[in-house]
């Protein structure tokens, strides 16, 4: 830290000394112009023109790993995309990595990076290049984006469950990836802008300090997504042996369910607390129904592989109701205060 007192030269005038080693390293001489930002939370940056108009360098890592397992990898690979690097290279010498390890790999960098391009492959190593930025796709956008797809997984959950329709599940189960890829995507940017908060409305931010509550409801959507996937894994298992009374019970539950998750979402986006505030409630009404269903499946006369699922199935719906609290109550987090 570098404290230095404000001096006042003239009536109107108020200057402050520069750093001596920023000056040496930045070249600064009398005469030398430079850019001054205020940023959104009130404070300056200060940065040589030179220094502005210098296109940014790609920021580049080297993975080398005695560890064979390609799950390792991938998550190695996965937090440096996340952590904003733009060239991600996979040092694989000494590793005898089986064809589907690599599979895994590529599958990780089509399913997961969005952006991301293999741009060099042999045996000893693996280079990624990322190659979408920030500004093509802003946070805001990202997150309901993300969570309409979400919705639409929801939805047709329900109607799979329905008709007893298989494809459809397995559609819903296919489509978590996606949203996977979404969710590391915003993740990356929030690094971004973390690295650059001069530009926060360029991500669709209002405020810096907003970042946590978005990573937070970044991870509940992707949360939400995962026990979509699991509900339509377990019903993939028994979709027959449900009967129809049962079903609609657990349909209806999914789609409170749902409907509070959406509606806390959108509360996020648009600041409405008095409506963030019944989706609440709502969401808390269905963790009441669902208790009570799992008593009666318990008690019901079901075979015993129909009421394991169905327990897994119920437990997800309530995981889903409490994650629409959590994002609801990121809502009042942001806008409380706007």
């Amino acid at each position: 830290m570098s404290i230095r007192k404000v001096q006042k030269v003239g009536k109107s005038t108020f200057t402050v000394s520069l750093p001596q080693e920023w000056v040496k390293k930045n070249m600064v001489q009398a005469q030398t112009e430079v850019d001054i930002q205020t940023l959104s939370d009130g404070n300056l940056k200060i940065s040589t023109l030179d220094g502005m108009n210098d296109h940014p360098q790609n920021r580049e890592i080297t993975i080398a790993t005695k560890e064979s397992d390609a799950g390792y990898l991938v998550r190695e690979a996965l937090a440096a995309y996340i952590a904003n690097y733009d060239i991600i290279k996979l040092d694989l010498a000494g590793l005898t990595l089986d064809p589907s390890s690599r599979n895994k790999i590529r599958r990780m960098i089509k399913y997961k990076m969005a952006g991301g391009e293999i741009i060099e492959e042999s045996v000893n190593n693996i280079t990624i290049q990322i190659l979408l930025r920030p500004y093509e796709f802003p946070l805001d956008k990202l997150l309901m984006r993300m969570a309409t797809m979400v919705k639409d997984m929801l939805s047709d959950v329900t109607k799979a469950i329905d008709k007893k329709d298989r494809n459809i599940l397995k559609d819903v189960m296919e489509r978590d990836e996606d949203v996977d890829k979404l969710y590391f995507m915003g993740c990356r940017w929030l690094t971004n802008i973390m690295s650059d908060m001069s530009s926060l409305k360029d991500y669709g931010v209002r405020d810096v300090k907003d970042c946590l509550e978005y990573r937070l409801a970044f991870r509940h959507i992707e949360r939400v997504a995962d026990h979509v996937y699991k509900i339509a894994g377990k019903f993939m298992e028994v979709v027959e042996g449900v009967d129809a009374e049962l079903a609609a019970s657990i349909i209806n539950n999914i789609e409170s369910a749902g409907s509070a998750f959406i509606r806390s979402v959108n509360c996020l986006q648009n600041g409405s607390l008095a409506e963030a505030n019944k989706a609440i409630h709502d969401a808390r009404k269905v963790s009441s129904s669902v208790e009570e269903l799992m008593k009666r499946v318990v008690d019901g006369n079901l075979q015993t592989k129909v009421i394991g699922a169905m327990i897994i199935v119920m437990d997800s719906t309530n995981r889903i109701a409490e994650y629409a609290i959590g994002i609801a109550e990121l809502a009042f987090n942001v806008h409380v205060s706007a």
